[in-house]
């Protein structure tokens, strides 16, 4: 046999995961079929690469060696594909945009003539797509404490500061309030995204602790029907954006004083056609989400009351008797 970059993938992964039964589940693989595989490249090598233990598999020396090395050779595979696609991209070929799933991704897709696109979640992997050339634009989010850190030849803008309003059970005695102090949910269980690289749960974190308790987290999803029902049935709190409306048992309250916050960022690659289109581009945006606003009551009303200022940046447009 010859080794291929299936092979190398596989022993990283087992080295990532720390189990072949983690590592199968993540090459959607059966447990057997890494197993076998494991042992025809550790066959091939003339040498074990795992130690088996009770609770997993633990490189030896010999193992740790070939990951790093094979970790190095699949990065330089992924960064000659992006190079490669980067170079045979023509100036009339489709602008590639990914972004997080925000409504300001949907309203700047929209707005582009000819584009491809994907919505990715992760503020590294945005980084190193938009800095190795594989995409032209950008939509990412960046918290307080955790700002984004871009390369020079990746320009950014600021969209839209949006407040992330605490949606609770219709039952709660807050839920016909206009707003509601972060202190007051002291004692409720939270229902929170899985944490990532963006920094939310860590922001939350210090700024319950500025309003003096501990967030005490039941349940982690990043599905929005998921949070929603667990809600409703549960009696748990959890962050809703600020646009769209609330579902059936569901109150959506802005939060006093702001105090929880994400910013929505427009970053591109200066060396895109895209670039110059940029100002039109955050033009049309802005315009798009203030039609979102509009259709949301909360929101219109948290606007109107002093929340424009505090969301857009300046030049852009305000809802109508603002």
């Amino acid at each position: 046999m010859r080794l291929e970059v299936r092979h190398l993938e596989l022993v990283v992964a087992i080295a990532d995961c720390g189990s072949l039964r983690k590592a199968a589940a993540r090459l959607h693989l059966t447990q057997p079929a890494v197993t076998t595989q494991l042992k025809r490249i550790e066959d091939h090598l003339g040498g074990a690469l795992f130690l088996r233990t009770a609770d997993g598999a633990r490189l030896t020396p010999a193992g740790a060696d070939f990951v790093q090395k094979a970790r190095s050779m699949l990065t330089q595979l992924v960064m000659l594909e992006r190079v490669t696609r980067r170079n045979t991209h023509s100036p009339s070929a489709p602008t590639r945009l990914a972004g997080i799933p925000a409504y300001h991704f949907g309203l700047l897709a929209g707005a582009l003539k000819n584009v491809t696109s994907r919505t990715i979640k992760e503020t590294g992997t945005l980084t190193a797509l938009l800095t190795t050339g594989e995409l032209d634009l950008a939509v990412m989010r960046q918290f307080p404490g955790t700002p984004l850190t871009l390369p020079p030849n990746v320009g950014h803008r600021l969209l839209t500061r949006e407040p992330l309003f605490v949606g609770v059970p219709q039952h709660h005695p807050y839920a016909q309030e206009p707003e509601i102090p972060l202190e007051a949910l002291a004692g409720e269980q939270w229902v929170m995204p899985e944490p990532d690289d963006s920094g939310m749960n860590a922001h939350f974190a210090r700024e319950c602790a500025k309003a003096g308790f501990e967030q005490r987290i039941a349940h982690f999803s990043s599905e929005a029907h998921v949070a929603l029902t667990l809600i409703r049935e549960s009696g748990a709190v959890c962050p809703l954006y600020p646009v769209g409306g609330t579902a059936a048992g569901v109150a959506r309250l802005p939060v006093t004083g702001n105090p929880l916050v994400r910013e929505v960022v427009l970053a591109w690659r200066r060396d895109a056609p895209v670039a110059g289109e940029v100002d039109d581009l955050c033009e049309q945006v802005a315009a798009g989400y203030l039609k979102l606003v509009e259709e949301s009551d909360v929101y219109a009303r948290w606007w109107r009351q002093g929340g424009a200022e505090f969301a857009l940046s300046s030049g852009t447009q305000s809802l109508p008797g603002s």
